[in-house]
C-alpha cells in the first residue's frame, strides 16, 4: 500500500515537473524566436536602400544618357541635312519692306488722340460749369421772381386802372360835349309849358366814329309825353353829334346814356 502510494505521488510530481519543463522550454523557444525575427527584420531594412532614391537614380542616369545620345544624333542630322540641303528658289521668303513712316504715323495718332482727349475734357468742364451757372441762376430766379410777382401785378393793376380812369374820363368829357350840344338843339313843348309841365327824359342811343345817329331809346319817361318826344327829337335834331374818342368805341360805335331835363327856366 504504502509502495504503491510512493508510486502515484512520483509519478504525479514527475509529470508536475515535465509539464513545467516543457513551459519553460516553449517560453525560451518564443522569446528567441521573436528576438530573432526584430533582429532579422532590422538587419534587412539597414541593408536595403530606400528604393525611391534608387529608382531617381537609375531614371536620372539613363535621362543622361538618353539626352546625350539623342543630342549627338541630332546633331549628327542637322550637319548631314546642312550639307544635302540645298536652297530652293521658290522657298526664298523676301526680307519685308520696313515702313519708316509708321512709327511718325503712329506718334502723330498718339498726340491726335491726346488732343481731342484734352479738348473733350476742356468741353465737359465747360458743360459742367455752364450747368452749375444755370442751377445757380434756376435756384436764385424763384426768390427773385417771387419777390418781383407782387410789384408786377401791383404796377400791372396800375397801368389798367389808370387806363381805365383815363377811358372814363374821356367818356364823361365826351358824354358832356354831347349833352351840351343837345341843350342847344331843344325845344321845350308849348302843349307842356301850358300846362307847366316839367321833369326828366332818360335815353340811349349809339352813334357811329363821324358821331351820326344810328340808333335811340326812351329808357325812363318823364311823366309827359310831349316831353318824352322831344327827348327823341332832339337827337336827330342836333346829329351828328361830337365825335366819340377813339378809345371809347366798342366795333367802331358807342352807346350811352343820358338824361334831359324839361325845366321852366329853360323856356
Amino acid at each position: 500500500m504504502s509502495i504503491t502510494t510512493f508510486e502515484n505521488e512520483y509519478l504525479k510530481r514527475t509529470t508536475k515537473m515535465s509539464g513545467w519543463l516543457a513551459l519553460a522550454i516553449a517560453l525560451h523557444v518564443v522569446v528567441v524566436g521573436v528576438y530573432l525575427w526584430v533582429t532579422h527584420n532590422q538587419q534587412w531594412e539597414e541593408l536595403l536602400p530606400p528604393p525611391s532614391v534608387v529608382m531617381e537614380i537609375s531614371i536620372e542616369s539613363q535621362a543622361v544618357q538618353l539626352t546625350e545620345a539623342n543630342i549627338g544624333q541630332l546633331q549628327e542630322l542637322s550637319v548631314a541635312s546642312q550639307v544635302h540641303e540645298v536652297p530652293s528658289e521658290d522657298k526664298i521668303i523676301p526680307p519685308l519692306a520696313v515702313n519708316e513712316q509708321a512709327e511718325v504715323q503712329v506718334a502723330k495718332a498718339v498726340s491726335k488722340q491726346r488732343t481731342v482727349e484734352v479738348k473733350k475734357q476742356k468741353h465737359e468742364k465747360q458743360v459742367v460749369e455752364q450747368k452749375q451757372a444755370t442751377d445757380s441762376k434756376a435756384n436764385d430766379a424763384p426768390v427773385t421772381s417771387d419777390a418781383a410777382a407782387p410789384l408786377q401785378t401791383q404796377k400791372i393793376a396800375a397801368e389798367f386802372n389808370s387806363q381805365s380812369q383815363s377811358i372814363e374820363n374821356a367818356k364823361r368829357l365826351w358824354e358832356a360835349q354831347v349833352l351840351g350840344k343837345l341843350n342847344k338843339y331843344k325845344r321845350f313843348p308849348e302843349d307842356a309849358v301850358r300846362r307847366g309841365r316839367v321833369g326828366q327824359s332818360t335815353v340811349t342811343f349809339t352813334v357811329d366814329p363821324q358821331g351820326f345817329l344810328l340808333g335811340s331809346d326812351l329808357v325812363s319817361s318823364s311823366g309827359t309825353r310831349s316831353l318824352d318826344r322831344e327827348a327823341l327829337q332832339v337827337l336827330s335834331r342836333a346829329a351828328p353829334l361830337p365825335e366819340p374818342p377813339a378809345e371809347i368805341l366798342i366795333n367802331g360805335r358807342v352807346t350811352v346814356r343820358i338824361p334831359i331835363d324839361f325845366t321852366l327856366n329853360e323856356k
